[in-house]
């Protein structure tokens, strides 16, 4: 009776310890899951106080903007009036708000060729200063087979059953392109030509191009002005040179070929016709970032809002 009543008693205890076990296991996952909640918690205030900050970025660079061009009624006015204005941008690259902070910085879309409305010419011209003109021509082709609506194949282009037998996973939108870095799906465009040409190419901007901001490749790739013309436009404008009109840029190219005038190049301005502001929050001591890149049409002395796209970084 004695041992059986021993028995008893040592199955009761290994139930308590399995029933502790058990209780343990239970507050581990509790205390986990609160953990868990929690840390969602802060991480859903990071990305909103980020968003909101990145989105403040974007309200003061556009300001700024406005502010210099209040009095600007012709290009040439706005021309001046921008001049200065990356400096002013460089205030903007660290600034508080609240908890958090926000860095907005401004790009000149007029410097650089569209890819969805420059002139074939054109981006040839560009991408041959990266790749030979074979390989150029065939990448516009497919660009432009990319682009359209129809499955009609160009003479150097590529449809559907082209990326199919290349094995490529992408195949033509038949839409513009609607980020910059879809144009590495296209057929022909090699990492190393993406790299190379990126930083002279957007997907927002339109058929104008700045000559007081683009940089000697875009220039030099519109065929009316050629790498010389492009070093005649760019040594002007590193001795302190600003144009004011393209009647000047005509006359000056005109004069470096021997003429009164050069041809009229209508696809040419002094002034920034869209601009893209790229604005990034975050809070302190938290990893994550947001970024806003907002792009506008200038008209007149006001910004028009052409794109907006977000992104956690």
């Amino acid at each position: 009776m004695k041992g059986r009543a021993l028995g008893r008693g040592g199955v009761a205890l290994v139930l308590v310890l399995w029933l502790v076990v058990l209780l343990g296991a239970v507050a581990a996952a509790v205390v986990g899951s609160t953990r868990s909640a929690s840390n969602v918690l802060v991480n859903a205030r990071a990305r909103t106080v980020a968003r909101y900050a990145a989105e403040s970025g974007i309200v003061a660079g556009a300001a700024l903007l406005e502010q210099r061009m209040a009095a600007a009624y012709t290009p040439a006015q706005r021309a001046l009036a921008l001049a200065g204005v990356y400096r002013a941008f460089a205030d903007l690259k660290d600034v508080p708000l609240g908890s958090a902070r926000f860095g907005v910085a401004m790009t000149n879309l007029s410097g650089r060729l569209d890819l969805n409305q420059a002139a074939p010419s054109d981006l040839v011209g560009l991408l041959s200063q990266f790749t030979s003109p074979a390989v150029a021509g065939a990448v516009v082709d497919a660009l432009q087979d990319w682009r359209d609506a129809d499955d009609l194949v160009r003479p150097l282009g590529a449809e559907n059953e082209s990326y199919r037998q290349a094995g490529s996973p992408y195949v033509p939108r038949n839409a513009p392109l609607n980020r910059l870095d879809e144009f590495r799906r296209v057929r022909g465009v090699t990492e190393a030509l993406w790299v190379a040409v990126a930083p002279y190419v957007t997907v927002d901007g339109d058929l104008l191009i700045d000559v007081n901001a683009a940089p000697e490749q875009v220039l030099a790739a519109v065929p009316e002005i050629g790498a010389a013309g492009a070093r005649t436009l760019v040594s002007r404008r590193s001795g302190g040179g600003l144009f004011t009109s393209v009647a000047e840029v005509q006359l000056l190219l005109g004069r470096r070929g021997g003429r009164a005038a050069a041809l009229p190049i209508p696809r040419l301005t002094v002034a920034p016709s869209r601009v893209l502001l790229v604005s990034r929050g975050w809070n302190p001591g938290h990893p994550l970032t947001h970024e806003i890149q907002a792009g506008y049409a200038v008209v007149g002395q006001h910004l028009r809002l052409q794109s907006w796209r977000e992104r956690d970084l």
